[in-house]
């Protein structure tokens, strides 16, 4: 069986596909994180298991790139999924199996128990119960629910607004933010009143917070 192993961290990768080989597995390092690349690297090969790590380090971009965004298009071509994965963010894990992932393994696990989770998915075991799968399934849902609660008032701002909340989460104050847009230190905190009025909030605080949730 072929297995694609998708993980930015060398080390663990190259000692994962030695031990699968070992297990007469045809194992793979993809040498590429995005979703165009790494399904232009499993068109290579048959579809069989493919682990994926949700951490791959930062694109070109400087952004993230989040593994949860390879499950769904990876399992459409055919490949069994198992997310392996140091994040304890249980939302990314969720997305993850509701996307169609046989299942997680902690990175926290020895490596035995990441091989031997690797092997058991390969010859067709379910990683998840099916209890354990509506669980995740659920938990996917509610941060789903909230993700969209979170857009939906942020969507409320104004472009000028976002940009004062975005100085804010930088850790700027009032006064330098009205040094930087040329504006009075009245008109500032005019439009720090308004953002928390829009985004429901008590405090400056919270309204980063819902800045920062949102960027996750």
């Amino acid at each position: 069986m072929s297995v694609l192993v998708i993980d930015d961290h060398q080390l663990v990768t190259a000692s994962l596909v030695m031990a699968l080989r070992a297990h007469s597995l045809d194992a793979h390092r993809c040498p590429v994180f995005d979703v165009e690349g790494v399904l232009d690297e499993a068109d290579k090969h048959t579809p069989g298991l493919a682990l994926v790590d949700l951490e791959l380090g930062n694109g070109d971009d400087g952004r993230p790139r989040d593994g949860a965004d390879l499950v769904g298009p990876l399992c459409q071509a055919g490949w069994s999924v198992v997310v392996v994965s140091g994040s304890t963010q249980q939302e990314r894990v969720a997305a993850a199996i509701a996307a169609g992932a046989n299942g997680w393994v902690p990175k926290s696990e020895s490596f035995d128990d990441l091989l031997n989770a690797a092997l058991a998915a390969a010859n067709g075991k379910a990683l998840l119960t099916p209890e354990q799968r509506k669980q995740w399934l659920a938990l996917h849902r509610e941060s789903s629910r909230r993700a969209a609660d979170v857009h939906g008032r942020l969507d409320r701002l104004s472009t000028r607004e976002r940009e004062v909340l975005e100085r804010l989460a930088q850790g700027q104050r009032a006064a330098t933010i009205a040094q930087e847009f040329y504006i009075s230190l009245a008109t500032v905190r005019t439009q720090i009143r308004s953002i928390l009025t829009k985004l429901d909030v008590g405090s400056q605080l919270e309204a980063v917070a819902l800045h920062q949730d949102a960027r996750r």
